[in-house]
């Protein structure tokens, strides 16, 4: 029995850490509260101004003596009990990039002003906020996990957002650093927000827990998590199969019975039902959710849902129903043996061996090997595509090109690009990944016969 491609719900944390970057404001929070009131003081103007200063400066060099001439001009007004200047001091500390010292003078600003924390401070901490998580996923977007990680947990410091907090914890998580992660997922969960800006976080915590044998714990952050968003259907699928890991079987199917009747459900939500009744078993119900999932164009041509489809009706009996959808994934995909195990599975359970046989050798004589190819959205019209290629015989340590293809809504191909891959040694696996720009909005992608072979 294969797995269920989860690439969707894996893709959500990828959409989630290369998503749109987020435009700052200056007042996020409206205007200033009528009892929030500082006192704006003569000698602070010279600071004032060079703040100003800063903010106009096209040139970073220029910026950047602005803002160290503010804090200067600031500097000897920090010993004493007026707010003001404190917090002029931490926005030139901001732009002067030492988030850690802007951190502690907006705390002492707190202290001294708690009537402004909802305003001026929260609005200081956001749009430092802002700055930081879009160097973050700058940084991820160009490979630099590092980076992106340093940003994420400064911009973490300066203002506690479910969406930085989540994708810290998937970072650490990457890096194999679970307490860090569990940490950051947790603060996220707990974070104020949306459910569909904290539900990443949820799941990922919960399964993370569940790997290390804490079922328990995995039940109570989904209870947790839908005492806030009781609607979150993902996220109570998920939370069935936490019940039914933890022995609570009667709780679990009733959830997966209530869910399956809901008429309410997008193809998103169907898909990840799909998953879930297909780790529980369900193997029919399974089929069912895929395909009312693929009904809808945004899914109709995305490979992981074509997959699912095929592999949880092959499990559920009904392999005769999606024979050719099969044979359109090798079509599709022909360097994937994944796709063949599909297809002559599927044969297998028609009786026709024969063919099922045939295919398995085919997949065998594949020139080149590509894993786990996938497609995500990186925003502004750009996705990004990934995946593994394996040395094999014949064509280790060569270059082959493969055309790709990228589909819209409608099935019709958007746009193209041909992709030049180094194929690694013998034995070997190395990753790759290349971006391509569209105007039109893609949903599914494929792939032909490489050149250079």
């Amino acid at each position: 029995m294969s797995h269920p491609s989860r690439t969707a719900w894996l893709r959500s944390v990828t959409l989630a850490l290369a998503g749109c970057l987020i435009l700052g404001s200056g007042s996020l929070r409206g205007q200033e509260e009528e009892e929030c009131q500082l006192e704006g003081k003569p000698e602070y103007n010279n600071g004032i101004e060079a703040l100003r200063e800063a903010r106009e400066a096209t040139d970073p060099a220029e910026a950047s003596a602005a803002y160290q001439k503010a804090y200067e001009e600031l500097e000897e007004y920090l010993n004493g009990d007026e707010p003001t200047p404190f917090i002029l001091a931490a926005q030139a500390q901001i732009g002067l990039e030492a988030f850690e010292i802007a951190d502690a003078l907006i705390d002492r600003f707190e202290r001294l002003a708690p009537e402004c924390r909802a305003t001026v401070a929260y609005n200081t901490r956001y749009n430092a906020w802002v700055e930081l998580y879009n160097a973050g996923i700058q940084a991820y977007q160009e490979n630099d996990t590092e980076a992106a990680l340093t940003a994420f947990d400064l911009a973490n410091l300066m203002h506690k957002d479910g969406r930085s907090l989540f994708n810290t914890g998937y970072l650490y998580e990457q890096q194999g650093d679970e307490e860090k992660a569990i940490e950051n997922y947790r603060m996220a969960v707990e974070a104020e927000g949306e459910a569909d800006q904290l539900r990443d976080a949820a799941l990922s915590l919960a399964q993370l827990l569940m790997s290390r044998g804490d079922t328990e714990g995995a039940v109570a952050v989904y209870e947790g998590f839908l005492e806030r968003f009781p609607d979150e259907v993902v996220t109570r699928i998920r939370y069935a199969l936490a019940l039914a890991e933890a022995g609570r079987a009667e709780e679990s199917t009733a959830i997966f019975d209530e869910v399956m009747n809901r008429e309410d459900l997008g193809a998103d939500q169907w898909f990840e039902v799909g998953i879930g009744l297909f780790n529980s078993g369900s193997y029919e119900a399974a089929s069912d959710a895929f395909a009312k999932s693929r009904a809808d164009a945004s899914y109709t041509f995305r490979k992981e849902a074509m997959e699912n489809l095929v592999n949880s009706s092959v499990e559920a009996e009904r392999a005769s129903a999606v024979v050719a959808l099969a044979d359109t994934l090798i079509a599709w995909f022909p360097y994937e043996q994944f796709e063949y195990q599909l297809l002559a599975s599927a044969l297998a359970k028609t009786d026709e061996q024969a063919r099922a046989l045939a295919v398995m050798q085919d997949s065998e004589m594949l020139p080149v090997l590509l894993r786990s190819t996938q497609m995500s959205e990186a925003g502004e019209g750009q996705y990004v595509v990934r995946g593994l290629v394996d040395g094999r015989e014949g064509t280790a340590g060569s270059t082959v090109t493969i055309p790709f293809e990228f589909l819209g809504a409608d099935g019709e191909v958007a746009a193209t690009e041909a992709f030049s891959l180094d194929v690694p040694g013998v034995g070997e696996s190395q990753s790759f990944r290349f971006t391509v720009t569209s105007e039109t909005a893609l949903v599914g992608f494929r792939y032909g016969a490489a050149q250079g072979l």
